[in-house]
């Protein structure tokens, strides 16, 4: 169950606002499976959220003690198909089922994740006890692979949005870097040709404090930019300087 929860959340599809998208799934399998209402439906923790839903006015949320699909999740097959809810001891004492809005007829097919794991449902509910012809089960079904396809879907495109902010991040922290490289080169030649005597003084003077800004960069690098002893820093500075 954590497993199941863990990918679950990774979806980042929880307590998103209603899309087009999946209404129109919902709205079709209500017209195509003659039901009062029809919900595409995501079993958390303890409740079970309405990622889409038609006919229960703008109900989002109820318990998942209460969910019929709840119990669809745990079933080994696809479908679960529930003709006469008082006749089955799994809903027969549901509050929904003994009280408003008297629910007698349900049929859910499964969410699966790429890695097996029910996430949820496509479900179709009615008021009366009945059944769902073959054709109606199987847009049922495909409905339900459709709707964990767009599900997958915005997961990749919200993981690729991220990656491209984070690209973005890295550049303007490479640029922030390589201009502050720049500017201290531009610095040291300053300094250099202020000391220098004659072009092989400014030359020699050069290398060296090149040399030394190197292997500070190289010593950070190899830190991955984290934090240098103040001893270690000094040292790479004059390692140029030590032979003289």
């Amino acid at each position: 169950e954590q497993e199941r929860l863990a990918v679950l959340r990774s979806y980042g599809v929880l307590d998103t606002p209603r899309e087009t998208d999946f209404d129109d799934v919902v709205k079709i399998l209500a017209d195509i499976c003659d039901a009062p209402f029809s919900t595409i439906t995501l079993i958390d923790a303890d409740r079970q959220w309405h990622k889409a839903a038609v006919g229960i006015g703008d109900l989002r949320e109820t318990s998942r003690d209460v969910a019929f699909c709840a119990h669809t999740i745990l079933q080994d097959e696809d479908v679960l198909i529930v003709p006469d809810a008082t006749k089955d001891p799994r809903f027969a004492d549901n509050p929904f089922v003994t009280g408003e809005p008297r629910l007698r007829f349900y049929a859910g097919a499964v969410l699966r994740s790429e890695e097996g794991l029910p996430l949820g449902t496509v479900c179709v509910v009615d008021y009366k006890p009945r059944e769902l012809d073959a054709r109606q089960r199987n847009v049922l079904h495909l409905m339900a692979r459709q709707v964990m396809a767009q599900i997958a879907l915005r997961r990749e495109v919200a993981v690729r949005r991220a990656a491209e902010e984070q690209q973005k991040l890295l550049i303007a922290e490479l640029h922030h870097r390589v201009k502050n490289t720049l500017a201290t080169v531009q610095a040291v030649i300053q300094m250099s040709l202020r000391s220098a005597a004659d072009l092989a003084a400014f030359r020699d003077s050069i290398v060296a404090r090149i040399g030394s800004l190197a292997n500070t960069h190289t010593l950070l690098s190899e830190r991955r930019w984290g934090s240098v002893s103040f001893r270690e820093l000094v040292a790479g500075e004059l390692a140029p300087y030590q032979s003289r």
